[in-house]
């Protein structure tokens, strides 16, 4: 069962991430349609993920909601700034949902929640994203939203037996609060 409601959209709410949240969070994280476009290509066991939660999404260095349908609750999906560098007031994005939810709008919603958030409430300048060339799917979410393409990290990482370009995606708080 997600958390409390902590920002709710037409069709996703973000929730607080608690402790019996960790095996979603697992499950999600090592379901080969996820991890290989978030380059996360190791296993992750449940003393993993719960490191990661208790150092970056339950800590003041970040921040990370679970994404759920509005009409049911039901959990389908994480959104999270897992480092925040205050001394820059910038953030590294990530996000995922299950195979079986893509296509609804949900990951658009749900981050233009956590910027919301990310901007308005945690004042952070600028939020930016990394993305494999090939996951075409996130390219058209942090455009659609109003990111830039900034650069090109070239053939940065391996996946599926090839080297890929990684791009890097940004958007200032002044074009996100403009808009």
């Amino acid at each position: 069962m997600p958390g409390p409601v902590f920002a709710t959209g037409d069709v996703v709410s973000l929730h607080t991430v608690e402790e019996e949240d960790l095996d979603f969070l697992q499950r999600g994280r090592n379901h080969p349609e996820i991890r290989r476009p978030l380059t996360d290509v190791d296993p992750r066991n449940g003393e993993q993920i719960r490191e990661y939660f208790e150092n970056s999404v339950s800590s003041d260095d970040g921040f990370g909601f679970l994404i759920c349908r509005t009409e049911d609750a039901e959990p389908v999906g994480a959104v999270h700034v897992p480092w925040i560098r205050e001394k820059h007031g910038s953030g590294m994005l990530m996000y995922w949902v299950l195979p079986e939810h893509q296509g609804n709008g949900y990951v658009t919603e749900a981050t233009a929640l956590a910027l919301e958030y990310a901007f308005q409430e945690r004042r952070l300048a600028k939020v930016y994203a990394v993305v494999l060339e090939t996951n075409t799917g996130s390219q058209r979410v942090l455009e659609k939203l109003g990111f830039e393409r900034e650069g090109v990290q070239r053939k940065e990482t391996f996946v599926d037996g090839e080297r890929v370009d990684n791009y890097r995606y940004g958007i200032l708080a002044d074009e996100w609060l403009d808009n």
